[in-house]
């Protein structure tokens, strides 16, 4: 206790608690009950009385640390504010390639042939749904049949289940043939049981694991096409795939001749491109950029300020590069490099000279996909994997800046070590990588790093200041960080922003709408990568608790872009 006191005296760290708080956290614009009224004033009441125990317990425990050892102190800050931004960055304007122009140019350069391809794959998806229009109906309606069985009600509920059963098979199999762009947005679907039902995410949920082939005669042609005719001379590869997702299928395999990464007689996976992928991609992003466009201009639906077009070329700028089997093997090497220091995670290793942009060999990775463990009893080993998931990903998010895009439960699988036990978490499928780039990840750590502390002017105010478009009404930019505030008052009695960012993300994209505030992609699409790792971790372990492993991050990400806030400013003199 004297120790606080003293703490409180000579540091002046809890003198940094704004004066006008109060006039920072807004009512709602009708909240005049005496209920709300309350309940404002009680989570007022709890921030503020947090705030001061934070910064209390913060005093005095660096005052004591200060006061036992300065020296360990001292070496922590410093290691701290001597974090090196990712070496990639140095290249990242070299590296970028304009792969949305690449892809109108393989459209060719002619709008008719581009509107001719559009139309012919919307009524190629249309036909693909219209069964459903037959079948939705059915699954309601008895059969006339039904009426002389003597139990009326189990047999109308038995053929309603037939028909159920049916329509859900279809919509499965449509997904599947529709390709890659609705295979994504499914797998991520399926990864958020908050939102969609548990019958949606039970039907679907299997495109986590496999998804609809191609022959072995197309995968002997591509082979012989990538590799040489010779090509068995280098690996040898077993018939049966023993997956496939929605970019290419997977083959185990054993190399037959040494490479300078693995020796001869190593356990390979062999990754072989579907059929005509480039096409149907390509002209789905077509589609979705014009369909993006057409929302964003209708009048006063004010769409335009969810950037959702734009959120749509950065996915294509994401999705586009999959294709190319020789970027996933160089995403794979720059992963195994982030996380070098970390031996809980681990990566395949491409093997460069078998490798071409339709073709991926690589070593072979064993493991138990993650969902799987939400069947286990052991509470401990649930959460251990919940927190080591979450923690990777935020590593890739505020340290790395290089994210795996596909985080979807397939692609992670997770064993125990043979011999020292220690988890070990496997991540697959690299194609589909999220990265920003100097500016934009800045941005993104500062708001990101304010809604985590709490700081809800701040968080807003950052998001009106790096938007690209500015709305020139001063009431709107007011309307829309007081209602960022009050999405943090909320949040004191649900618990923190990382984990519950689904929730808020609909409330923050209705906030822009109202209040024409263009929000930036890079948020978006970050916030999303954070919020299909929170369904995953909160599956497993819907207890989890991520602000320690969450504030560190942040902190240091900081520090690398060498905002003002720092761990400093926590220091007594």
């Amino acid at each position: 206790m004297m120790y606080l006191k003293r703490a409180i005296v000579e540091n002046p760290l809890w003198l940094c608690l704004p004066q006008q708080h109060a006039s920072r956290c807004m009512l709602r614009q009708n909240a005049t009950s005496p209920n709300i009224l309350e309940r404002w004033n009680t989570n007022f009441s709890r921030l503020y009385a947090r705030r001061m125990l934070e910064l209390l317990a913060g005093s005095a425990a660096f005052y004591s640390l200060n006061q036992k050892d300065k020296t360990s102190a001292d070496a922590l800050l410093a290691e701290a504010r001597n974090i090196a931004k990712p070496s990639d960055w140095l290249r990242y304007h070299e590296n970028q390639k304009d792969w949305t122009k690449e892809m109108m140019d393989s459209l060719g350069t002619s709008s008719v042939g581009r509107w001719t391809m559009a139309f012919s794959r919307l009524i190629n998806l249309g036909l693909l749904a219209s069964p459903l229009l037959i079948m939705a109906p059915l699954s309601f309606i008895p059969t006339p049949t039904l009426f002389s069985s003597p139990n009326k009600e189990e047999a109308i509920r038995r053929s309603n289940s037939k028909f159920h059963d049916l329509m859900w098979d279809y919509m499965l199999f449509a997904i599947e043939a529709a390709g890659p762009t609705f295979i994504k947005f499914i797998q991520w679907a399926t990864t958020r049981q908050d939102l969609f039902s548990q019958e949606f995410c039970s039907h679907f949920g299997q495109l986590h694991d496999s998804t609809r082939g191609h022959s072995w005669k197309f995968t002997n042609e591509l082979l012989e096409k990538e590799l040489g005719k010779d090509w068995k001379s280098l690996v040898q590869i077993e018939s049966e795939p023993v997956g496939s997702g929605c970019i290419a299928q997977v083959y185990k395999g054993v190399l037959q001749a040494s490479t300078p990464t693995m020796p001869k007689g190593s356990t390979v996976a062999v990754k072989v491109q579907h059929p005509n992928i480039w096409d149907k991609v390509c002209v789905d992003f077509f589609i979705l950029q014009h369909i993006a466009n057409t929302f964003e201009s209708i009048p006063f639906l004010n769409l335009d300020y969810l950037s959702v077009r734009d959120t749509v070329d950065q996915f294509a700028q994401a999705m586009l590069p999959q294709l190319d089997l020789v970027l996933e093997g160089k995403h794979l090497q720059r992963f195994s490099r982030n996380f070098a220091d970390n031996p809980q995670v681990e990566f395949p290793i491409p093997i460069e000279e078998l490798t071409t942009p339709k073709i991926l060999v690589e070593s072979f990775c064993e493991g138990t996909p993650i969902l799987k463990y939400g069947k286990d009893k052991d509470e401990k080993t649930k959460e251990e994997i919940a927190m080591l998931g979450l923690k990777t990903t935020l590593t890739m998010i505020f340290l790395h800046d290089f994210v795996h895009g596909d985080l979807h439960p397939g692609n992670i699988l997770v064993r125990r070590h043979p011999e020292t036990g220690q988890l070990l978490m496997t991540m697959i499928d690299c194609g589909l990588v999220i990265e920003f780039g100097p500016e934009q990840h800045e941005t993104v750590v500062k708001i990101l790093g304010a809604f985590i502390r709490r700081q809800g002017r701040d968080a807003g105010q950052l998001m009106v200041d790096t938007t690209k478009v500015k709305t020139n009404n001063p009431v709107d930019i007011e309307r829309f960080i007081k209602g960022i505030e009050r999405i943090i008052v909320e949040d004191a009695e649900q618990g923190n922003f990382v984990e519950h960012i689904g929730d808020y993300i609909t409330d923050i994209c209705y906030l822009a709408c109202r209040n024409r505030v263009k929000l930036e992609a890079a948020f978006i699409n970050c916030a999303l990568s954070m919020e299909i790792m929170e369904g995953i971790a909160s599956t497993l372990y819907p207890n989890i608790e991520v602000v320690s492993t969450a504030m560190p991050l942040v902190m240091k990400a900081e520090m690398m872009h060498r905002l003002p806030f720092s761990w400093s400013k926590y220091r007594t003199s």
